[in-house]
């Protein structure tokens, strides 16, 4: 009586251990292993696809190969990126009420009622400084407004800022804010041409 229990209790845990390391995990681990790669890195779906079509029974394996693949294919470069993004080619945003302080005369910023009455889909314009120097003056569309934070979207191409790009998320304060366009007719500029300098460079 006892063995037969015994018995029964250790092949259904050894079928449910087969069930999760041959059914359930590898799709499970697969899924967390593509998000090493970037959003619209096709091997993301290529991946998922392959999946069904290897034998279960080498599923398990060939799953931690591809851990293997995305660790030094996919996070490692976006890790390096993101580093030297930081340390490299980093940009601030500079105050506008800072600037205000100092040249009162001569640099114009909103007031601040008009700030707290900022809502989605109003563009504003912020400055984005380099550590060499360089600086730009880009608009934002605002997509949400936070009690402390604003988040929007870069309306420009910036001319000489690298990894900074046309629909970029950027979160910013309202102190940041050097111009509200209430109407939104901003001009987006376009993105510069080999050769050309941005104007008023």
């Amino acid at each position: 009586m006892i063995t037969e229990l015994f018995g029964a209790i250790t092949s259904g845990s050894l079928f449910l251990a087969a069930l999760l390391i041959f059914g359930f995990a590898p799709g499970a681990l697969l899924r967390l292993i593509v998000l090493a790669f970037p959003k619209d890195d096709e091997r993301r779906a290529e991946l998922r696809a392959e999946l069904s079509a290897v034998p279960r029974v080498e599923r398990p394996f060939w799953v931690i190969e591809q851990l293997e693949v995305a660790l030094f294919d996919g996070l490692w470069p976006r890790l390096v990126w993101a580093a030297t993004g930081r340390i490299i080619d980093r940009w601030h945003l500079n105050s506008g009420v800072e600037f205000n302080r100092l040249h009162p005369e001569t640099f114009w910023i909103p007031s601040d009622e008009e700030k707290d009455a900022l809502v989605p889909g109003v563009p504003v314009k912020l400055m984005f400084d380099m550590k060499d120097g360089w600086g730009e003056r880009m608009w934002v569309e605002v997509v949400a407004v936070k009690k402390r934070n604003i988040i929007g979207v870069l309306r420009n191409d910036p001319w000489g800022i690298p990894r900074l790009h046309h629909g970029d998320r950027i979160r910013f304060k309202r102190d940041h804010i050097i111009d509200i366009d209430w109407d939104g007719a901003s001009e987006c500029d376009p993105a510069p041409q080999d050769g050309e300098l941005p104007r008023g460079a």
